[in-house]
């Protein structure tokens, strides 16, 4: 048996009390403490030792989580205070790995999650902390990520123990993928087992620069569109290599890719983590 809780679109953080002393890190290890004051602070209201996995988010005035946002805030090593009252940080808790100086890992995921609601509820902190809960009915689940337009879905088996990091049937994500028609302006330069063929093809969708694809080709597909460039004549850039990211070459070419991605970023709206579909 299965249950579902949504893909929050922020920062995965570990939140961890020994002593008194709150520590936050990303999944790399990389410690957020004095980048997140504010979830720090909030933390420090929960009694006990304990280890708590969630994600750090942005979240607008609807209540959407907005990533460019969070990201400028966890890449900030020492934010002053306009930009931290500018841009809150919350943090949403779903999983526990140690309650009550006790190690949870072991133990099914239900249990975990009884353990996380009662080291969050009992000392009734602020909304800065938030307790993820769990969604036993996966096609209403379904439903609210397409309608709100959310990154998916995370599935857990319920007597599962914790695995982070480690890729396993007990945890399965399931992505919410969209599909975009894009031409194709131009192509950056490959590098090491890409270095004869291209780096990635840059798109554009509407007279609008949607960003780069690298990703998703197959050997075949690297090969036609390395004779499609050879032919292809030379353009003036319709986008500065500072917009796109990197140096490229414009090209004229009479072709369309499918390309699937999460999302758009709201500051530039191009495509979050585009993987090429199929050309035409």
């Amino acid at each position: 048996m299965h249950n579902q809780s949504r893909r929050w679109d922020g920062t995965r953080v570990v939140a961890i009390n020994e002593d008194g002393t709150i520590v936050l890190q990303n999944r790399n290890g990389v410690i957020y403490s004095v980048r997140l004051p504010e979830v720090v602070k909030a933390l420090k209201r929960l009694r006990g030792k304990w280890k708590l996995d969630g994600e750090a988010v942005f979240l607008d005035l609807q209540g959407e989580e907005q990533f460019t946002a969070c990201q400028r805030r966890c890449s900030t090593q020492y934010p002053d205070p306009c930009l931290i009252q500018q841009l809150p940080i919350k943090m949403e808790v779903f999983d526990a790995l140690e309650g009550d100086g006790i190690s949870l890992e072991r133990e099914p995921y239900l249990n975990r999650k009884a353990t996380l609601q009662r080291i969050l509820e009992r000392d009734r902190i602020d909304s800065t902390i938030e307790y993820v809960p769990f969604v036993k009915d996966l096609p209403k689940a379904w439903d609210e990520v397409i309608k709100k337009e959310r990154e998916g879905l995370i599935a857990k088996q319920v007597d599962s123990p914790y695995n982070e990091g480690d890729r396993s049937f007990n945890w399965l994500k399931v992505k919410n993928w969209r599909f975009v028609c894009c031409n194709v302006v131009g192509f950056t330069p490959g590098e090491r087992s890409r270095a004869h063929f291209f780096g990635s093809l840059v798109l554009e969708h509407n007279g609008v620069f949607k960003g780069c694809v690298g990703s998703g080709f197959n050997e075949w597909e690297l090969r036609k569109f390395k004779d499609l460039f050879s032919d292809a004549p030379k353009i003036s850039k319709p986008y500065s290599d500072q917009q796109v990211g990197e140096p490229y070459t414009a090209v004229r070419l009479e072709t369309r890719v499918l390309v699937k991605f999460y999302q758009v970023t709201t500051d530039n709206n191009v495509l979050r983590f585009p993987t090429f579909a199929i050309s035409d």
